[in-house]
């Protein structure tokens, strides 16, 4: 079986599921009391306050996504 890269096109429908599945688990983890108080005991200070910072980007890639998804759907 020959190696063949993913072309444009197939990285064009892919990538909207890709930056809503981001969005999506790092809102869902970022809000999860449990988790947070987790890593706060477990994690070093300066990689809570890095991963509490992607925040706004995950709800930006999530609500980027979800509308990016729904547009390829609506237009095929």
């Amino acid at each position: 079986m020959e190696y063949q890269p993913f072309l444009p096109a197939q990285l064009d429908v892919m990538f909207p599921y890709v930056c809503f599945v981001y969005g999506a688990v790092m809102t869902f983890v970022l809000n999860l009391p449990q988790l947070v108080r987790l890593a706060d005991e477990k994690l070093p200070a300066p990689l809570v306050a890095q991963w509490k910072g992607h925040t706004g980007l995950a709800a930006i890639c999530m609500f980027v996504g979800a509308f990016w998804i729904l547009q390829n759907l609506w237009l095929a």
